[in-house]
């Protein structure tokens, strides 16, 4: 006796390799979705990493050590991984050195030389001078790029003392 259900064990013998290409390819889609996610974290994680290593070097002693954690996170600050959040924090790190600087002169009517340069000949007509060490210079280069990474003004005296050619440490 033949049944008429032949057709439909035909259709679905038909479709079942069809059905199983699209679930296979959906299940690709998965798995290439969470190796970019979990990619996006791990360099997240590290970038994190790096800013801790560098403020830690911020709050040294040592002037150099102070200068190179400021010059990092500078370098981090322009990482597609720093966020708004991440820009404030960045730029709160600065505020103390910026601050010694405001504190210890008229910043907007001084030229900012480097503590550790050459000596330092001015014109008689020059403005005041006021000496600045190279970590200072580098948290103003910090406060530049978070300014700038959240679309804000930088104060003119900060972008001075950032273009200050500091040397050594």
């Amino acid at each position: 006796m033949v049944t008429t259900d032949e057709p439909w064990f035909v259709l679905i013998a038909t479709l079942g390799p069809l059905v199983a290409a699209v679930g296979a390819i959906g299940a690709l889609i998965v798995g290439i979705q969470t190796v970019r996610q979990r990619t996006a974290a791990d360099a997240q994680t590290q970038w994190w990493a790096r800013v801790q290593w560098a403020a830690g070097l911020v709050f040294e002693t040592d002037e150099s050590k102070r200068s190179v954690g400021f010059d990092a996170l500078a370098l981090l600050a322009t990482s597609r991984l720093a966020g708004p959040d991440d820009q404030a924090f960045l730029a709160g790190l600065s505020f103390d050195a910026l601050q010694g600087v405001q504190e210890r002169g008229a910043v907007d009517e001084v030229d900012f030389v480097p503590a550790d340069g050459e000596p330092f000949v001015r014109p008689s007509d020059a403005r005041p001078v006021l000496t600045v060490t190279r970590a200072e210079v580098s948290a103003a280069r910090l406060r530049l790029v978070t300014d700038r990474g959240q679309g804000r003004a930088t104060p003119a005296w900060i972008g001075r003392l950032a273009a200050t050619a500091a040397t050594g440490g």
